[in-house]
Order: C-alpha cells, then structure tokens, then sequence
C-alpha cells in the first residue's frame, strides 16, 4: 500500500509528465512558420514547424533542408514546403543534426524516396544504423520526468556523407556556409554555421520552456546533453566565431547576446 503522502507526490508527478509530454509534443505546431531570416546569398531561411522539432529549408539550385522531423511528419513536410513552393522530391541535401528520433525521423524516408543525400556526423553513425537514441542524460527535473514518455526510435539510415573532423563546405549546394562537427548533445552532433553569422544549432540549447512552446526566444540548457560540458564550450566556441543568430531545435531563433547572458 502506497502512504497517502507518497500516493499524492507519484499523483503529482505523473500530471506534470502529462503536460509536460504534451506540451513537449505540440512544441513544434506552436512555433509560427514561415521567413525567420536569410542566407549569406539572401534566399530565405524557412522554418518549418514539425510535430515535436523545428526543420529549416534554404531554397537554391539545390535545396538544403536542416533536420528531419519524427516518424509521421512526412505529410506536415511536404504540406509546409508545398506552401512555399516547392516539394520533398526538389530536395538535395538534409544535414541531420543529430541522430535523434525527433531530428532524424524522415531522413531514410527521404533518402529512399527521393533520393536526397544525408549528412550525419560520425559519432552518431551506430544510432542511425540501430534507428534508437542514444541514452538520453537528463540536465534537471524536467528532463528526467519526460525520458519514460519519449518515443526515442526512428527508421534507421546509413548517411550518404559523413562529417568527421573536418568541416563540410555546402557551396556545392549553394549555402556560404560549412557543416561543423561539435559533439556534446549527442557524440556526432553537427552545427550549420553561415559565413552571415548566423547557425543552425539543433539541441545545443533551448529556446524557452516545454520544448519551446513557451518563450521560444530564451535561450536555455536542453533536456538532455550527452557532454554537458563539452556542449558549453560549443556556444562560447560559437559566440568567439561571431554567430549573432542560433536557429534551435526547439523555439528560437535567439540573438547572440541572450546566449551569452544565458551560459556565461
């Protein structure tokens, strides 16, 4: 029998997760659409507001999509890049930030498919060919709440380009920009930096509370780092490199300046 006061603790808890995992769930459809900023050629960035994480199109000759959503997006994908004008089919090139299940999701999909080429970085190579996270490690509270609700697998993939040491330049796709290899959130996470200060920095940090769905321009520590401190040293080597825009996983964007208040 469970004591009365550890019965409304367990209560408690499990409400909290509950609303947690949802918000957490509806974090990626309370983000707004649409023009968030510009590449270094002045196409427009487009987020692109998935079930559970932001992906990011840079429209070119050969269109570059950052990040691939969870297992089930594929029809929120294809409708948003249809509202833009374009189709999963006009992709080239998807940059995996890192292989988790919300990142990672529509990458075999759209390799398969449509034959778009998937950049991976090596340290998450074996999570991509087993298709499940890698054990997530809580930063807090709310972390350690949302772990036992979280789905954590995804279609399996073998990435077309590997990023090990050195970065990838993207200018053969038509972004000024290179593909950074920083693990810390996960052992193969990637940066997509801009040479107009601006980077795609998957979960490095967090924009706001529940998953983003509240205050998405705070930045904050991630649920989860795998290296919280290596992570750390990721933003500062960002901040030194003179990225003034973060484009997250969840919420954001966020300027240069509330990172720097938010990590000294």
């Amino acid at each position: 029998m469970i004591p009365r006061g550890a019965a409304f603790v367990l209560a408690y808890r499990l409400a909290l997760a509950l609303a947690l995992a949802l918000a957490l769930a509806a974090a990626g459809c309370a983000t707004d659409p649409g023009v968030v900023g510009r590449t270094p050629a002045g196409a427009p960035i487009v987020r692109l507001p998935l079930s559970q994480s932001n992906a990011y199109f840079m429209p070119s000759r050969t269109p570059v999509l950052v990040d691939a959503g969870t297992l089930g997006d594929a029809d929120d994908l294809a409708r948003e890049l249809r509202d833009v004008g374009w189709a999963p089919r006009d992709l080239a090139l998807v940059i995996v930030t890192h292989a988790h299940h919300d990142h990672a999701g529509l990458a075999a999909d759209l390799q398969r498919t449509y034959g778009v080429k998937v950049v991976l970085g090596e340290g998450d190579l074996a999570a991509a060919a087993r298709g499940v996270d890698d054990d997530l490690r809580p930063t807090g509270t709310t972390g350690a709440v949302l772990k036992p609700l979280l789905s954590k697998v995804f279609p399996a993939f073998v990435p077309d380009v590997v990023v090990r040491g050195e970065p990838l330049d993207l200018r053969p796709w038509g972004v000024d920009g290179q593909v950074i290899p920083m693990p810390g959130h996960t052992p193969g996470s990637l940066v997509v930096v801009l040479a107009n200060h601006a980077a795609f920095v998957g979960d490095q940090m967090l924009g706001g509370a529940l998953g983003g769905a509240l205050f998405p321009s705070h930045p904050g520590e991630h649920y989860y780092q795998a290296d919280p401190a290596g992570n750390r040293r990721n933003i500062a080597a960002l901040l030194g490199m003179g990225v003034e825009t973060f484009y997250l996983g969840h919420g954001g964007p966020v300027a240069a300046v509330d990172v720097a208040a938010a990590f000294r």
